[in-house]
Formats: C-alpha cells, sequence, structure tokens
C-alpha cells in the first residue's frame, strides 16, 4: 500500500494554467475497489512528467464508498478531489459534473471498477501528444459477459457503417481529451457518454484510438441491464440526428 500523499504541485505554465493531467472518475457503490486503483493510478503518474488530480464524483453511492472516498481524499491532499452529489444522477451526468471541475490540459476519464487499466494511461496522453483531440481505449480482449461483450460489438459495427468512424470500441469509458475539447462534449442525458466519440467525430474532431487491457471484474455486479440494449438503439439515432451536438 502506498504512503500517504501530499504533493505541493504547483500549477504548470500551459494552457489557461491549468495542472496538466486530469483523471475523472464517476463512482457508484464501488467501495472494494477504490484504494486500489487510486494507488495504481499514482503510480502510473509518479512516472510521468507534470501535476496531475484525480477527481471522483460520488453519485450518491449507499454503500462504504464515501467513507474510503474521505479517508482518500485526506491522505492523498493535492491529488484526490471528491464531489459528492447529493442524489443519484447517472453515470453521464456524474461525468460531465467531474469533467466541468477539472483542471487538467489533458482530461482522462475511466470507470472505477477496476476493469480500465490505469497502465494504459501513458500510450494515450502520448496519443493527445501527437495531436488527436480524443483517444479512446479499445479493449481488443473484452472480460466481460458473452451476452455484453456481443452486443457492444455489434453496436461499434452498426456506428461504423452509418457513420464511417473507424474506432473498434466507441463505448470503452477510458478515453483522453485535450483540454479545449471538454467544452464540446454533449452530456445532457443518461446515456450519452456512450456516444462521446461519435459526438466529437460528427463535430469534425480528430480521434483515435489504442488498445487497451479489460481486466475482470474484481468487485461488485455490473450495473448493465438488458432494458439498455434498446435504449442504446435509440440513443444512436438520437446522436445521429443531432449531429452530436446535443
Amino acid at each position: 500500500m502506498l504512503e500517504s500523499t501530499d504533493i505541493d504541485c504547483q500549477k504548470t505554465e500551459n494552457i489557461n494554467g491549468l495542472m496538466d493531467y486530469s483523471i475523472v472518475i464517476p463512482v457508484y457503490n464501488e467501495e472494494g475497489s477504490l484504494r486500489i486503483l487510486i494507488e495504481e493510478i499514482i503510480q502510473i503518474f509518479e512516472k510521468q512528467n507534470g501535476c496531475f488530480e484525480i477527481v471522483l464524483v460520488n453519485d450518491a453511492s449507499n454503500d462504504q464508498t464515501p467513507i474510503i472516498l474521505s479517508v482518500l481524499e485526506r491522505e492523498h491532499l493535492n491529488i484526490v478531489r471528491v464531489i459528492n452529489l447529493n442524489s443519484r444522477n447517472g453515470q453521464t451526468l456524474a461525468m460531465r459534473k467531474g469533467l466541468d471541475q477539472s483542471l487538467g490540459n489533458v482530461v482522462i476519464t475511466m470507470d472505477a471498477d477496476l476493469q480500465n487499466d490505469p497502465a494504459d494511461i501513458p500510450a494515450i496522453i502520448k496519443k493527445i501528444q501527437e495531436g488527436y483531440d480524443c483517444v479512446c481505449g479499445w479493449r481488443k480482449d473484452r472480460q466481460d459477459t458473452w451476452l455484453k461483450a456481443g452486443l457492444s460489438k455489434s453496436g461499434n459495427i452498426l456506428q461504423r457503417l452509418f457513420t464511417g468512424l473507424s474506432i473498434h470500441d466507441v463505448s470503452c469509458t477510458l478515453r483522453a481529451y485535450r483540454r479545449d475539447v471538454v467544452a464540446r462534449i454533449p452530456l445532457n442525458w443518461e446515456g450519452q457518454h456512450r456516444f462521446i466519440p461519435l459526438s466529437l467525430s460528427l463535430q469534425g474532431l480528430k480521434i483515435t484510438e489504442v488498445v487497451s487491457n479489460h481486466r475482470s471484474r474484481q468487485f461488485g455486479r455490473s450495473k448493465y441491464g438488458h432494458k439498455r440494449i434498446f435504449r442504446v438503439v435509440k440513443d444512436f439515432f438520437r446522436i445521429l440526428k443531432k449531429r452530436g451536438k446535443e
């Protein structure tokens, strides 16, 4: 386990005087994974040049998550910031809250359940540094149920057929964005976060992907349900109709 971290990270002289990296993570009932995840992220960024912050958005969790988040925030001053929502908002709006309050020139999003691997972050950052506006993780070897993985693959094929966007895994939460792109991300209704790459592509932004490690779920249960299938298809055509701007 890492010792308590209290780094006086001065804001670097970059765009708008912001710090270098923000990692934004929506959290709902992830008491088992949080401490492991934060330690993994800190270990990765100790090897990166530049200042970073971890923004954890607690979406009104009802397990031990709020207590653990409070402890992590105290243990890692100047690195971990916790945003507590008073009522359940859903992953999309929780992500919006975190993005709005992030301070990084590069903003990275990921899930809290340990299935996204922080070890992939440096490769994603490198692509941003090459000039891309958005970089997506590609869970090439998915560690999910056959139903969830199959439906996701079908959805990815559908979006390529309709839009020509050559991203294999449009719904992977592990992504990075340039600071100036964050304001152009439409997150106004639940589920919209799954289509961020599609929305940005429809706005003409430059998007790429990197193969990322997808780990088996260690704690809790997946929040994916069968009813989501029909909603995702409906939402997909809603994004196309609005050309990714609403």
